[in-house]
């Protein structure tokens, strides 16, 4: 099977096809009233990830993202509604996105449809923009959220146990399928065995509650770092839970090799917890959290590359990437995953 062919051919296909349905739609449901824009506007393609496809909309005046879901993460009926409310509650941090408008019907372009502001600036970069990562962090972590509406939200409180349950259902077709190398069974095998025999750790959080917003998904490509603001973009995922949840991914091997190929420094992590501690007035033991999670952290991100190596067979798949699929097979490497643990487990 010619994964790099059929890839290419399903995406331009899908690219194409929405950005010609996107010009009728706005114009079909006058949205581009609603947004102001003048005629002539014009749609182009932006960016893609797994689950959407990110197009800006402009008129040489106003620029906009306008965003097509193909998918859920967290196995949502109404994905890009989830994602709109978020948006919507963390607008007061000042460090994500505007959002205007959402469409949830699925009538015209058979996916959820989100509409919000387009942010000029670049990817993070690790070894410039640490201070600026740990201040969003500090600033969306620092809203209050006593008083507030949060029902639209999912809450992990058992994250060790939710990790373990996302990781068999991840892992299970994977672990049956005849084509997976008996050695990576045996790893990931041993991994769960290991997760489930030091779950009751997790009685650390439970005992020492902190809820935030967390975006889990903070990779370098995630920020937009501009010349006076920077921001926290995707935000499909979001949890209430403990901040451990996107400190310890935003800092773990996994995530800075994913688009940067960069490893932190024991240096470059301090001067990170100490930017973020300072910002949020107290550090509640943060480095012993994220020490604590950072195993549970490693399955969720490995168990999620099996899952995406067997999606990634699909021929029918909408979206695929294989800058993506070469870095998930890179990550499934059992000496890479086994050196990735030696500091927690040995499997």
């Amino acid at each position: 099977m010619n994964l790099y062919k059929i890839a290419g051919v399903i995406n331009i296909m899908l690219k194409d096809t929405l950005r010609d349905k996107i010009k009728a739609y706005l114009k079909m449901n006058r949205v581009h009233e609603y947004l102001q824009l003048d005629h002539p506007f014009e749609v182009e393609f932006l960016a893609q990830g797994e689950y959407n496809i990110n197009f800006t909309v402009n008129d040489e005046r106003k620029m906009y993202v306008f965003r097509v879901n193909t998918g859920s993460q967290l196995a949502l009926e109404n994905q890009i509604k989830y994602e709109y409310d978020a948006l919507k509650t963390l607008e007061m941090s000042g460090v994500t996105p505007k959002v205007y408008y959402v469409d949830d019907t699925k009538e015209y372009l058979d996916y959820g449809i989100l509409i919000m502001e387009f942010l000029h600036g670049r990817p993070l970069e690790y070894d410039k923009d640490l201070e600026k990562a740990a201040k969003i962090f500090a600033k969306i972590h620092s809203i209050d959220l006593t008083n507030m509406d949060t029902t639209n939200f999912i809450v992990e409180t058992d994250i060790f146990s939710d990790r373990i349950l996302e990781a068999r259902r991840l892992l299970n077709d994977f672990l049956n399928d005849q084509r997976v190398d008996k050695e990576l069974k045996k790893f990931f095998t041993g991994f769960l065995e290991w997760a489930e025999k030091n779950k009751d750790r997790e009685k650390y959080f439970i005992e020492n509650k902190w809820h935030v917003i967390n975006n889990t998904e903070v990779n370098s490509h995630n920020f937009i770092i501009g010349a006076k603001h920077s921001y926290l973009i995707d935000w499909e995922k979001p949890v209430i839970s403990d901040p451990c949840q996107d400190l310890t991914q935003f800092l773990a091997s996994t995530t800075t090799l994913w688009k940067a190929n960069y490893l932190l420094t024991k240096t470059e992590k301090e001067m990170f917890f100490k930017t973020y501690i300072n910002m949020m007035n107290g550090d509640n033991n943060i480095r012993e959290r994220v020490e604590l999670y950072m195993p549970y952290l490693y399955l969720r991100a490995l168990s999620w590359c099996a899952y995406a190596w067997l999606e990634y067979q699909k021929p029918d798949k909408d979206i695929k990437n294989m800058d993506t699929f070469n870095k998930i097979s890179e990550y499934l490497n059992v000496d890479f995953m086994k050196h990735l643990l030696k500091e927690y487990i040995i499997v």
